[in-house]
């Protein structure tokens, strides 16, 4: 079972993900993380923050390739499940709140059905900048971003599970771990 934890910046997405991974499940990181990283070292911390932004297709590309090269490699016994921070389709979102055209990687796989389960993790208040962290988004930025990860998601057919940001880890834990129950091992693609 593939299941994808997406939502805004502040959203609690890799908490829960390093919760998960702690109790013992599989995980794949945010790949965007280490696109940006990777860009950093690269280019140095200004510039590519002013690459990205001049170059948010091929920005997106870059993460696409790396997702799908990460999620070929996977391989599920039956039965097995991994949990991904973010997937191919958040891209999706970031494109349009760009005003630029998806990356072709990404429009070829709009039709295929890739994830069993696409969670929205909702922002966590009170919301703080983290500015330090190299984030750039603001509340309301966080709130646009978070608007169109889930309209993006729906519009490719996938129901929502959300996780409301009441929650603590714990509890949104034991609601997405729930669910999966819920689901059962035919649920799986």
């Amino acid at each position: 079972m593939r299941i994808v934890l997406t939502g805004g910046p502040h959203a609690g997405k890799t908490t829960l993900i390093d919760a998960l991974a702690r109790r013992g499940e599989r995980v794949v990181p945010e790949v965007a993380i280490e696109v940006i990283a990777d860009l950093r070292r690269e280019l140095g911390d200004d510039a590519a923050t002013a690459w990205r932004r001049a170059h948010a297709t091929e920005f997106q590309e870059r993460i696409a390739v790396k997702q799908l090269a990460l999620e070929a490699a996977l391989r599920l016994a039956p039965g097995e499940r991994v949990f991904f921070d973010r997937g191919l389709f958040d891209g999706l979102a970031y494109c349009r709140l760009a005003n630029v055209p998806a990356p072709r990687t990404v429009e070829a796989e709009r039709s295929r059905r890739r994830y069993d389960l696409v969670v929205l993790c909702e922002l966590v208040l009170p919301f703080t900048d983290r500015a330090g962290t190299g984030r750039t988004s603001d509340l309301a930025r966080a709130q646009t971003i978070e608007a169109a990860l889930a309209a993006v998601w729906t519009e490719l057919g996938y129901p929502l599970l959300r996780l409301p940001s009441s929650l603590t880890v714990a509890e949104r834990q034991a609601l997405l771990l729930g669910r999966i129950a819920s689901l059962g091992p035919a649920r799986a693609l």
